[in-house]
């Protein structure tokens, strides 16, 4: 986050110091503490039998690295509506969440930090794939030989999904 010099309270010069166990900006006029909170994102995991889909990304951070699709959640939205909105523009594909696989946040020196949200998406009809937004490629990669991911997060929110297939057909199985 920014460096919050004045008070969005109250308009006075604010302090960075111990505030309720940590450190953060405060106010000592009117006693308002400014809290730094991740910005979330919806991170997607789009399955073509043994696949996935990645995108190539267009911009920084990471430009020319492949990545799982996704971006910032805004506000007003829903996780689910992010997800969707976010394949949409990178994709011009449409589909729906199925599942959610966990999180894994970083910092990010862009954006701050960043609390990722990894979700499974079900595409019906992959026919109309288009790289959109902050895409300058879409495709498919087999799970077992994926190329480097922009993001350590990435890779978490991919072994996650492994995680997931594994337990999915063990259940299928018993």
């Amino acid at each position: 986050m920014a460096h919050l010099e004045f008070c969005s309270n109250c308009g006075k010069k604010n302090l960075f110091s111990n505030r309720d166990g940590r450190d953060r900006y405060h106010c000592p006029d009117c006693g308002t503490i400014h809290y730094e909170n991740p910005k979330p994102t919806a991170t997607l995991i789009c399955p073509k039998g043994d696949d996935i889909l990645l995108v190539k990304r267009a911009f920084e951070p990471a430009k020319r690295y492949w990545s799982l699709p996704g971006g910032f959640v805004e506000l007003n939205e829903t996780i689910e509506g992010a997800a969707q909105r976010e394949l949409k523009e990178e994709t011009m594909l449409d589909g729906t969440v199925t599942d959610i696989l966990g999180h894994c946040s970083h910092f990010n020196t862009v954006f701050g930090d960043v609390l990722l949200v990894g979700l499974v998406m079900e595409i019906k009809d992959y026919s109309q794939i288009i790289p959109g937004d902050d895409a300058m490629d879409a495709q498919f990669f087999p799970l077992k030989g994926l190329p480097q991911l922009a993001f350590y997060c990435h890779e978490e929110i991919v072994r996650k999904y492994l995680e997931w297939v594994q337990k999915k057909s063990a259940k299928g199985h018993s």
